[in-house]
């Protein structure tokens, strides 16, 4: 993606998220390809007076808003994509790509930072160096769980349901 100084000034920062399209009951639904992948489409994360408004309007203040996303970061992160990008709620989380969240609040944060006045050239390498990180983060995390499966598979099973033996009963 491209994250220049300029671009991410004047359009935003670029986000993948689905495509989404309705269906035959009108509600949106992700639209997949052949192969069984959705298709994705990039929108770009910005923000202006209005977006800054609606979530002082929304959360009370901006402490509020920042003290809602380590309380509550799936549910706030969902709600400032969607003032940022001029959308509802459930179209905005249906679009949103499981196990993206950092690449969100990223991307969030450096827009924020670009409009309060951060030079667009630092916050770009600041973004890449942050996505880069949350990407290491999800390599571990997967090295983590693999070798955690792996593990379990190699102990020693106690039958067929896995269980212990009861106690023995006794005649009587």
């Amino acid at each position: 993606m491209d994250y220049t100084a300029l671009i991410l000034k004047n359009k935003g920062v670029p986000c993948e998220f689905a495509a989404l399209e309705p269906d035959e009951t009108g509600k949106l639904r992700r639209v997949f390809t052949e192969d069984g992948t959705f298709k994705r489409v990039t929108l770009h994360v910005r923000f202006n007076h209005n977006a800054i408004a609606d979530i002082e309007d929304f959360y009370g203040s901006l402490e509020s808003w920042q003290k809602s996303m380590d309380e509550k970061p799936t549910s706030t992160l969902r709600r400032t994509l969607a003032i940022v990008l001029g959308q509802d709620l459930f179209q905005t989380g249906e679009m949103m790509i499981e196990g993206e969240s950092a690449v969100y609040s990223t991307a969030i944060g450096t827009a924020w930072a670009i409009s309060n006045g951060v030079d667009p050239t630092v916050a770009s390498l600041l973004h890449k160096q942050s996505l880069e990180l949350a990407e290491k983060q999800k390599e571990e995390q997967t090295r983590i769980i693999k070798e955690t499966l792996s593990k379990e598979q190699t102990k020693v099973s106690r039958g067929k349901t896995g269980s212990q033996s009861g106690p023995k009963q006794t005649d009587q």
